[in-house]
């Protein structure tokens, strides 16, 4: 139950799961580059374009760049949709989907914890099993949202709290 209890209430990065997105570079002489900043490095950024080509651009000729977040994905559209897709991510095991429904800082510690844990997803997969949830009520406010889950194995009836905030237009777990 311990297991459980961490991957509801306590988390973490980011390298599972991330989607794609693009950044607009705008030149001096206003012309534009879009694509992704790869690396930066002694006051050059490099940018992937869509095509892959890598395209180097120092910052004295940067005018500014623009950063474009990805559209919201419609399983995040509400507190309930995201906690549905966390049940089934760990009762199939998916790892990156799980913690892709963590806010975006806690998604590489809980990854990180996962990950030295060894067989902890497995065990947390177990304590899941013949688990039921039954959502007792839910709560927005503004960007942040609770959702009361009551969940029951055997007779063994607990009610918690799963806190969430809004981010980028999708509803993601915190701890």
């Amino acid at each position: 139950m311990r297991l459980a209890l961490l991957c509801l209430t306590v988390c973490s990065p980011v390298f599972l799961g991330q989607r794609a997105h693009a950044e607009v570079v705008q030149l001096l002489d206003n012309t534009q580059v879009s694509g992704k900043v790869v690396h930066f490095y002694e006051g050059v950024f490099s940018i992937e374009t869509a095509g892959g080509q890598r395209v180097d651009l120092p910052v004295s000729k940067i005018k500014s760049i623009t950063f474009k977040l990805p559209p919201a994905r419609p399983e995040f559209s509400t507190p309930e949709k995201t906690f549905k897709r966390y049940q089934d991510a760990l009762g199939k095991g998916d790892l990156s989907k799980v913690i892709d429904c963590y806010a975006l800082m806690y998604q590489g510690m809980l990854a990180q914890q996962l990950e030295q844990g060894g067989d902890d997803l497995k065990k947390m997969q177990k304590e899941f099993e013949g688990m039921k949830f039954e959502l007792k009520g839910s709560k927005i406010t503004g960007n942040n949202a609770s959702l009361k889950v009551q969940r029951q194995k055997a007779d063994d009836i607990q009610t918690t709290e799963i806190r969430l905030v809004l981010e980028n237009g999708e509803w993601k777990m915190t701890p």
